[in-house]
């Protein structure tokens, strides 16, 4: 099972696409075949296993961004980034979560608003959560942070990882 693309804000984007074609080519048979009904502590783990071998990915295979984890682009805000990248031109922000749509447009809302002002990639990967999450709903809220995007000149793409 990899990453399947469900929205995206445009399809011609060069630094999108290639983006999408790092991340939808990571297996996640090796991360989320056993993390639902587990403690909340091993379901972090197995995120922040999943997450470094995203960005360990990122960082081969698109060098000619600055890759970090958990960036925290405000000093008076707690809120980090799960991986960023950056050039002297853009900005690349991927948030890591449950299928739930609050948590989409919670992250897209508050990152956006502390981001620099440059152009904006921003990616929202999305895990299987629990039974009761709204994965359809989750995809909806996916379509309104790319239309946000492309009124403020930036980019989108809401990713989701589906049950193994």
């Amino acid at each position: 099972m990899k990453p399947e693309v469900k929205v995206r804000s445009t399809d011609q984007d060069e630094r999108l696409n290639s983006i999408l074609d790092v991340i939808t080519d990571v297996d996640c048979r090796d991360h989320f075949t056993s993390h639902l009904g587990e403690p909340q502590h091993v379901q972090k783990a197995i995120v922040t296993n999943f997450q470094n071998s995203v960005f360990q990915r990122l960082q081969d295979s698109i060098p000619s961004l600055n890759w970090t984890m958990e960036y925290t682009p405000s000093k008076s805000q707690k809120d980090s980034i799960d991986i960023y990248g950056e050039a002297e031109e853009l900005v690349v922000a991927i948030e890591l979560d449950k299928n739930r749509a609050d948590q989409v447009a919670k992250k897209f809302v508050s990152r956006i608003a502390l981001l620099p002002d440059k152009k904006v990639y921003f990616l929202s990967l999305c895990y299987p959560g629990t039974a009761g999450m709204n994965l359809n709903e989750c995809v909806k809220y996916f379509g309104y942070c790319a239309n946000l995007a492309k009124r403020m000149s930036g980019v989108y793409a809401g990713l989701v990882i589906g049950k193994i």
